[in-house]
């Protein structure tokens, strides 16, 4: 749907929310591209919407990175991440422990 330049200012843009160093002039490009193409899953202020499975774009969670590169990434070619069952395979005070985990590193999410 973008092109490169287009790509280019809604990377910034997501870095923006993300609060990470940005073009602050792309960025406000990329709002625009954002909340035509993105909002629609991501939420208009990139908060996630679970339900169909789009992430958080506005914290410091990424499951695939979140510089500008990786981002760049996933605009371009999509992510199709998929979460295994560890229902069999870990105990429950290791999930517990893994939750906890992955609490602390932002977000509560």
């Amino acid at each position: 749907i973008f092109d490169e330049s287009e790509i280019e200012a809604t990377v910034e843009y997501v870095l923006s929310i993300s609060g990470q160093d940005h073009d602050a002039a792309l960025a406000e490009q990329g709002a625009v591209l954002f909340a035509e193409q993105c909002t629609a899953c991501h939420g208009e202020a990139g908060e996630g919407i679970r339900e169909v499975g789009a992430p958080r774009l506005s914290d410091a969670i990424w499951l695939y990175g979140g510089d500008r590169e990786a981002i760049t990434h996933s605009v371009i070619y999509a992510r199709f991440g998929v979460m295994p069952a560890w229902g069999q395979r870990l105990d429950e005070a290791e999930i517990k422990a893994v939750t906890l985990y992955l609490h602390q590193l932002g977000g509560g999410e």
